[in-house]
């Protein structure tokens, strides 16, 4: 029998298989013109062609340049806000002061669009990698502190109880109580914040990356009217996130919350 862990990557690129199939049918059938929605196997091969040695007119192995440089501003990012962030959250969870004093100022930075502080950012640090990693930090922090606040707050008040009349100290309580009940809004948060974290990476590519990443790649493209080149850069970065998703919280989740039983991933 089909274990359950096949089944579900048998379905996964299924649905990818099935989606491409059916943009080759649409791009067939020209309800648009093919030079502004090409085939998917047309957008497959320019991907095949800039992944390989080029052709002396481009420098060789240029999609692979371009995903390490998107990869590495995304990354950085990322992991620099989910640390930081996951501390001020889980804080302003446990401190009903602190909480009153950092969210009137979280809320108004969050709904300020990361398009928007771009230019500002490019005036105080230039353009580059720098950049790009700061534009992704400010991206992704804002749905982690929400959520580890949020978590924190969902802990049952009597679980806090239980743990004090057990005798445990405020950082055993922290570290047995407050972050595994948390978790499950973490993670959520964690997941949210890496969609923030694609759309900062590439909005802040094309404004301040100079040279590479996928966001320099799709805006460079555009300047020649290069329409596969821009499906390919948009297809590399849905492939990327779902295989990320994939492999850090998919398995995050396995390990934690649905070992310790605080989820399931049964469905009714």
């Amino acid at each position: 029998m089909v274990s359950a862990k096949y089944k579900n990557h048998a379905i996964t690129v299924s649905s990818i298989v099935l989606f491409g199939l059916l943009w080759e049918l649409v791009a067939s059938i020209e309800i648009v013109d093919k030079a502004l929605f090409p085939p998917m196997s047309a957008i497959l091969g320019r991907f095949f062609e800039m992944l390989g040695k080029g052709d002396g007119t481009a420098p060789s192995y240029l999609m692979l340049r371009h995903i390490g440089a998107t990869l590495f501003g995304l990354l950085a990012g990322f992991f620099l806000a989910a640390l930081v962030s996951s501390a001020i959250g889980l804080l302003m969870g446990i401190n009903a002061l602190v909480y009153q004093w950092l969210r009137p100022i979280i809320t108004m930075f969050m709904v300020v669009p990361n398009i928007a502080t771009v230019p500002v950012i490019i005036l105080w640090f230039g353009l580059g990698m720098k950049t790009v990693i700061i534009i992704v930090i400010m991206g992704a922090s804002f749905p982690i502190i929400y959520t580890a606040a949020a978590g924190v707050q969902s802990i049952p008040q009597k679980m806090i109880w239980a743990a004090q009349t057990a005798g445990a100290t405020r950082w055993q309580i922290l570290r047995t109580v407050v972050i595994p009940g948390s978790l499950p809004y973490l993670i959520a948060g964690h997941k949210l914040a890496l969609g923030r974290a694609w759309r900062a990476v590439i909005a802040a590519e094309i404004f301040a990356s100079t040279a590479y990443g996928i966001g320099f790649m799709i805006y460079d493209a555009r300047t020649f009217f290069d329409t596969e080149s821009m499906f390919a850069g948009i297809v590399v970065v849905g492939l990327i996130g779902l295989m990320l998703e994939n492999v850090i919280f998919k398995y995050l989740e396995q390990n934690t919350v649905v070992r310790w039983g605080t989820t399931t991933e049964k469905r009714i």
